[in-house]
């Protein structure tokens, strides 16, 4: 029976593998070392403008984190794991699609934080209705002002503040209006109307709660009425609201809401004390070098629009305070986490600052958008990772762009990764702009023999469109000829060197940020290229054009199985897959959607695709505009037209070494086999724990479905 089973498992395996189409899937087990350190989190996508809440992601009891990212509206879910916040991705299904900000409170009562996040210039809500696993129901597409049937106004740019402000026990919010300048006030009146917490029933109050007005940075208090000293701010000089964070705490302990303030062109927060109560809010003094002057630290230095969330980020029971950026473009992209930690209690926090880089020192972080390819740069058979990056921030001027150097210090059959050198070639000092005699933006790194001597050259793309030449000379790479044969595609040029045609000669494609593809076949020789021949608009891609004018490809074609594919990132970060190319290169491609879902990272992406593990199947790594990157790895799993699973399921991860993750929501029987044919763990759990497991491949069945992963 045993032999039976095991030859029943292999002739799955067989047909999965020669029936699927290219599909993959989430993986971060594969290791990445900085300074022989190695990265916790290393596939976590890049930090650059982060929104951080709580919330109980695998319902243990402990509070976890979800950090959303301005930049690409991309969510990272983190289990906290013995103290240490671990990228989870496999939670971000759970969460509904999030655009400009989120923040969770939990509204009902009922101990799970539920979601407020933007709609269309107002809020929606969803209710966190988890029992056995993690899930939201929305609640209020929109919420409105009962008297008045109006939204509750929220600009996409602004954070609102989500709080118990007159300590009733249902969650109100304070909000500039559209025209800024005082903060509007929205009861709850789910006490009152109904004498629990469970409605969402707000109430206009008051129209300048705290009794201020706040200009660019600047405040006026005293404005009883709305009337402020000396001025009166009337709707006839009022100028439309550029932006603003709000969070309101109990910064001293007097059992009233004070606020925390950031604005949109300015680097600190200020903090706005109640002089008032819970009932009536009046601000009297306004602390512009917050925290500093809460505990003696160092005050909020944050690049550009800085905002605050209050949450335990230190695991000992109290809430600490996290700042970052509310800025989606132009932010500190390396250390825009500041953490202070609350020495004091909830009610009375004391905060001290401990570092700037919260969550992000933990991931790769290049910057402001990844673009990754592969090549192997010491010839010992092993793919490195090259990466580069629209740039680093620089506070003073223009972004420093560099192309960082992994090699990889795996195995064939496991790779891994270490940081060699975040600046390769040292190219970000090159004045490849010879009109300007500058360096270049959006370094887009691409590697093929142009001259016929049997060693790769290098070819960069740049944010003018243009590309630059440079020779390998077995030992280094050299500066050729910067504004190579006068190609220009526009803007954000993305070459890829490859024989198109496959006569034997390398050409070039290159995406733009329009969307479409320009190829350039090779016309001249094996030693002397010659790309004057463009042909735009290449295949009749246009990658997002029926979301947005501008598509950002970033293609990359590849041979599978002796055929051409071309897959391309984009500016919404759905990756494209085109093939129907071979014998019809100047005919129109044919866009598949075998490509499942899972395959996203974030917006503005760039890919690149190897055989990393020796199984056959290619592999996937995505960069993003948050300068991260992350790693999929092939999948034989077989899917159906809807892109549903079909006789089988995910595992995650992928190999594992002591927890692996099964969505089980109808709470069947997971029996799990070895590679002989013995059961060797039943169970209806979807956290199942293998550490007492004998390494090797292992066989996962649920009734008729069946799958398999690998104990490392």
């Amino acid at each position: 029976m045993k032999n039976l089973f095991y030859i029943l498992f292999i002739l799955i395996s067989s047909y999965f593998n020669l029936s699927s189409q290219i599909n993959f899937t989430r993986d971060t087990t594969i290791k990445i070392f900085e300074n022989s350190q190695e990265l916790l989190n290393a596939w976590n996508g890049g930090t650059n403008s982060a929104q951080i809440s709580e919330i109980d992601l695998n319902l243990d009891g402990i509070k976890d984190i979800i950090l959303f990212d301005r930049c690409g509206n991309k969510l990272s879910p983190y289990l906290n794991v013995n103290g240490n916040f671990i990228f989870s991705p496999q939670f971000r299904t759970q969460f509904p699609d999030i655009k400009s900000w989120i923040l969770l409170e939990d509204y009902n009562g009922d101990g799970k934080n539920d979601i407020f996040t933007y709609s269309t210039a107002g809020i929606k809500v969803y209710l966190n209705n988890s029992t056995s696993n993690l899930s939201f129901i929305l609640t209020s597409s929109l919420l409105l002002n009962s008297s008045s049937g109006i939204n509750i106004y929220v600009s996409p740019m602004d954070l609102p503040a989500f709080s118990d402000i007159d300590y009733d026990g249902d969650i109100d919010i304070l909000t500039f209006d559209i025209s800024g300048g005082f903060v509007h006030y929205y009861k709850n009146m789910s006490v009152e109307n109904y004498g629990d917490s469970n409605h969402l029933e707000y109430e206009n109050v008051n129209n300048c709660w705290g009794n201020f007005y706040e200009g660019l940075n600047t405040y006026v208090l005293n404005c009883n009425n709305c009337l402020c000293p000396p001025i009166n701010i009337s709707s006839t000089n009022k100028s439309k609201h550029a932006g603003s964070s709000l969070m309101a705490i109990d910064v001293d302990g007097d059992n009233d809401k004070d606020l925390i303030l950031g604005d949109v062109s300015f680097n600190n927060l200020n903090l706005l004390i109640n002089g008032g109560d819970n009932q009536n809010a009046n601000i009297i003094t306004v602390d512009s070098s917050f925290p500093q002057n809460n505990l003696n630290t160092i005050p909020a230095d944050i690049h550009i629009f800085p905002s605050a969330f209050y949450l335990d980020a230190t695991n000992d029971g109290i809430k600490d305070l996290i700042l970052t950026t509310n800025m989606q473009n132009n932010s500190e992209n390396k250390e825009s986490c500041w953490l202070y930690e609350n020495s004091n209690n909830n009610e009375s926090p004391e905060f001290n600052f401990i570092q700037k880089d919260f969550i992000q020192t933990e991931g790769v972080d290049l910057g402001e958008n990844a673009h990754p390819t592969f090549y192997d740069f010491d010839g010992d058979g092993l793919k490195d990772l090259f990466i580069g990056n629209y740039g680093y921030h620089v506070a003073s001027g223009t972004p420093v762009s560099k192309i960082a150097h992994f090699k990889n210090t795996g195995t064939q059959q496991l790779a891994k990764f270490t940081l060699i050198t975040e600046d390769f070639m040292g190219i970000s000092s090159i004045n490849l702009n010879t009109s300007l005699n500058r360096a270049v933006l959006n370094l887009y790194p691409t590697f093929g023999d142009l001259n016929g001597d049997g060693l790769k050259d290098l070819i960069l793309g740049d944010a003018d469109g243009k590309i630059h030449f440079f020779t390998n000379n077995g030992t280094t790479f050299n500066v050729n000829t910067p504004n190579f044969e006068n190609i220009d595609v526009g803007y954000f040029a993305t070459p890829q060197i490859i024989d198109v045609n496959r006569d034997g000669l390398r050409d070039l494609i290159i995406g733009n940020k329009k969307g479409t593809i320009s190829y350039f076949q090779n016309t001249g020789t094996q030693t002397t290229p010659n790309f004057s021949t463009e042909t735009t608009n290449w295949g009749g891609i246009d990658i997002d054009s029926s979301y947005i004018q501008n598509g950002f490809s970033s293609p990359k074609l590849v041979d599978i199985n002796g055929e051409y594919h071309l897959f391309s990132g984009s500016i919404s970060g759905r990756t494209y897959l085109h093939n129907n190319i071979e014998g019809n290169l100047y005919g129109l491609f044919t866009q598949l959607n075998s490509i499942n879902n899972n395959v996203w990272e974030g917006g503005k992406t760039s890919i690149s695709l190897s055989y990393l593990d020796n199984d056959s199947l290619i592999d996937l790594i995505i960069g993003n505009q948050c300068g991260g990157i992350a790693y999929f790895k092939g999948d034989s799993t077989i899917y159906t037209s809807n892109n549903e699973i079909q006789n089988t399921f995910s595992i995650y991860p992928n190999p594992a070494t002591k927890i692996i993750y099964i969505v089980n929501n109808k709470k069947e029987t997971i029996n799990i086999y070895n590679s002989i044919g013995e059961l060797v763990i039943s169970t209806k759990k979807d956290k199942i724990n293998i550490k007492n497991l004998a390494v090797g491949i292992y066989f996962v069945k649920i009734k008729n479905k069946t799958s398999q992963f690998i104990k490392q």
